[in-house]
């Protein structure tokens, strides 16, 4: 059968008429403007003064040198002088006097070498007044010029987002980061990640294409390019970032920091960084940091400047020190869960090593070399997914590919090499990619150079395991790939974002359906569901296949947890129930999280908080992982 095009549908926008929050957005160029302004002036301040006493300095050394060369002079003059009175007295007492001349020359030189640093210090100082001074008044336009322009925005609804990280919550909505950008394209410390978080939440047919924006809480940190995760609480948590306005203004910081939110509390709170050694000595920097959830549902993440590697036990949200590595660190990496409970990873600071981490002895174990870097030279990778037979599949940030084979020997070997457009060899420097519920693989690539360059646009493919087949392009494709995210939806179609454009689109692949294989399986489930009340559901592949959605060290947004649909057999509406804490008995029988990939026999087990405003009637329940929904379960929903 010859491959079928997918095609693109526009999510609705997160337009604003609130007039606080439109002036916030439009106000935040005027205070990053004034805060880098001010950044800028206080360097620049800082460096003339530290010229001017440099230079200082450097006049007063000659001038204390000269002054003894001088007196040097008139000693050894002396000495040759003649020696006969009053000869002698004579050249002695000019000698003498020449050797005040020579002093107080060395005094009056210096005195002019200090003035002369006072006087530009003056100026320096008087400078940075002055350019402080109109990076104020720039600012106060700019913030008189979003008074008026927020009510325009309002009037017209030009007030939207731009995308940034997106999470999939247990009850199905959408968790997005609201990012901001100024010619990006041209200044990338010009495109930031705010503390604004929000929801997208599917209308009553279960259409996101149809649904509704709303805000949540603010994080305590707006950041770009970090750890993070949706754990089996259904708590999401990030960790780090490259980027982040810690200091008060946006700059390169790689922070240390992490928080976590709780979608019931709707409420962030602040969570230790992660430690090394004995005692635990927090790590300085996390900042963009690779990570993945372990199969018992524990957050583990790599240094990106050391071999330190810590794991965060969400139970109690304490980190514990694991083993290190061999390499330098976990830099840039994409790491993949494996169904054998182990983690596959190319290196990306030590090109074609390949590493196995063995999560049951904490042991990263070396693998073969690849016979083709993946790794470009900057040191970065594309996503890597484990796809439905079993294989890893790493893309490179240049043509080439890798696949990951857990029982051939040798386990490392290069896939083919992305195929090139328009006579240009393509790859994905940081991007991310999607598995699609038909086992194909979405993702999109970008033009690649030897410098290693973010390149636009966007060109996208679906890999069916042998063909990379061209596909349509997102309308909003010309960015490069690191400024996009994938999101593998609960309908099977996958979100488009872009952290410097405000347009959200869905990708709807032209063959969408399942292998029965594929399906989750409910095996327990009540029959009469109590609106306002919690049941448990167990079965079978709860967890999915595959984490399904990848990007790399800058942003990790898996979707193996189990959802639940319930779809009222009268109406059609569809409701989402919130889960929460998957479990699978362990080998003594006892419940612990459950957060692997293609878990065959193992019995999953999700807690359901059955919505009070759930409608009544016969309907049919669902268990959707991965996009992949179980075949129905009838039930009813009784009055509430």
């Amino acid at each position: 059968m010859s491959f079928q095009k997918g095609t693109w549908v526009p999510l609705p926008s997160n337009c604003s008429r609130d007039y606080t929050l439109t002036y916030s957005r439009c106000a935040e160029y005027g205070v990053l403007l004034f805060l880098n302004c001010i950044s800028w002036v206080a360097n620049v301040t800082v460096q003339c003064a530290q010229w001017a006493w440099q230079a200082e300095q450097q006049c007063v050394s000659w001038a204390q040198q000269t002054a003894q060369q001088c007196t040097n002079w008139a000693q050894q003059t002396s000495q040759q002088c003649c020696n006969w009175w009053p000869c002698s007295w004579l050249c002695s007492a000019l000698m003498t006097v020449i050797s005040w001349v020579c002093t107080a020359f060395a005094v009056i030189v210096t005195v002019v070498c200090v003035a002369f640093a006072v006087v530009v210090t003056l100026v320096c100082l008087v400078f940075s007044l002055i350019v402080t001074l109109v990076c104020a008044v720039a600012a106060l336009i700019v913030f008189t010029f979003c008074l008026l322009w927020s009510v325009v925005s309002i009037i017209f609804c030009i007030s939207n987002m731009n995308g940034g990280t997106a999470f999939l919550l247990t009850d199905g909505t959408v968790m997005i980061q609201e990012c901001q950008s100024i010619l990006s394209q041209f200044f990338p410390e010009a495109s930031w990640g705010t503390r604004r978080w929000w929801k997208l939440t599917p209308d009553a047919f279960g259409s996101y294409a149809n649904g509704t924006w709303s805000r949540l809480a603010d994080s305590n940190v707006g950041r770009l390019y970090y750890a993070s995760a949706v754990l089996a609480d259904g708590r999401v948590l990030v960790c780090g970032g490259e980027w982040t306005d810690t200091s008060g203004f946006v700059q390169q910081d790689e922070v240390n920091s992490c928080e976590i939110y709780d979608p019931v509390q709707n409420s962030w709170t602040v969570v230790a960084s992660p430690t090394a050694g004995t005692p635990p000595v927090a790590w300085d920097h996390v900042g963009d940091a690779p990570c993945v959830v372990l199969p018992d549902g524990k957050f583990l993440v790599g240094s990106n400047e050391s071999s330190n590697v810590a794991e965060l036990d969400p139970s109690t949200l304490a980190w514990t020190a694991m083993n290190t590595r061999s390499t330098s660190s976990s830099s840039e990496e994409s790491w993949v869960l494996m169904p054998d409970n182990t983690v596959a990873a190319p290196s990306c600071i030590s090109p074609n090593t390949t590493w196995v981490y063995d999560i049951a002895t904490d042991t990263w174990n070396p693998g073969n070399p690849l016979p083709q870097d993946i790794v470009n030279t900057v040191q970065e990778v594309g996503p890597a997914l484990l796809r439905y037979d079993g294989t890893a599949f790493f893309f490179g940030a240049n043509q080439h590919t890798a696949i990951f084979t857990p029982a051939a020997s040798p386990s490392w070997s290069n896939g083919g090499d992305l195929p090139p457009q328009n006579g240009q060899n393509i790859g994905i420097v940081d991007g991310p990619a999607a598995l699609l519920v038909n086992g194909n693989v979405l993702f999109g690539a970008g033009p690649t150079d030897t410098a290693g360059d973010f390149i636009a646009p966007s060109m996208y493919f679906e890999f069916d395991g042998t063909t990379f087949n061209r596909t349509d392009d997102p309308p909003n494709n010309g960015c490069p790939t690191n400024k996009s995210r994938l999101l593998l939806l609960p309908d099977g179609s996958v979100l488009f974002a872009r952290e410097d454009d405000s347009s959200f689109f869905a990708y709807q692949p032209a063959a969408a359906v399942p292998q029965d294989a594929f399906r989750p399986v409910i095996q327990n489930c009540p029959t009469s569901l109590v609106p306002g009340s919690t049941i448990q559901i167990s079965g079978l592949q709860f967890n999915g296949l595959s984490q399904a959605v990848a990007y790399g060290d800058d942003c990790q947004n898996a979707t193996n947890y189990p959802l639940v649909k319930v779809v009222n057999l009268g109406s059609g509406h569809v409701t989402f129930c919130r889960t929460f804490n998957h479990t699978t008995p362990d080998s003594n029988g006892n419940p612990v999280p459950s957060m692997g990939v293609a878990t065959g026999a193992a019995v999953i087990t999700t807690n359901v908080a059955i919505p009070p405003t759930l409608e009544s009637g016969k309907s049919s329940l669902f268990v959707i992982a991965n996009g992949i929904p179980s075949q129905a379960f009838a039930v009813t929903v009784r009055e509430r």
